[in-house]
C-alpha cells in the first residue's frame, strides 16, 4: 500500500472522529435542553447543567438514564 492508501485511511478515521464529536455535542446540546425544559427545581436544574457541561457525553447519558426518568417519576407520583 502506497502513501495514498495511508491518506485514505487517515481520512477516514478523521471523518469518524469528526461524526463522533458531532453526535457528542447534538446529545449535549439535547440533553441541556431536556433538563431547561424538566419540571425540576431550579437548583436541580443547575446541578444537572453543570454535570452535562463538566462530562458532556457521560453527563448526557446520566441524564437521559437517571436525572430525567426520576423526574417522570415524580411528576405521576403527585
Amino acid at each position: 500500500m502506497g502513501d495514498s492508501g495511508r491518506l485514505v485511511v487517515a481520512g477516514g478515521a478523521m471523518t469518524v472522529a469528526l461524526a463522533a464529536a458531532l453526535a457528542a455535542l447534538v446529545l449535549a446540546i439535547a440533553a441541556l435542553l431536556s433538563v431547561l425544559r424538566s419540571r425540576l427545581c431550579t437548583a436541580m436544574k443547575i446541578v444537572w447543567v453543570g454535570v452535562v457541561l463538566a462530562a458532556r457525553f457521560l453527563g448526557s447519558l446520566a441524564w437521559f438514564a437517571v436525572g430525567r426518568r426520576s423526574t417522570e417519576h415524580r411528576a405521576t407520583s403527585h
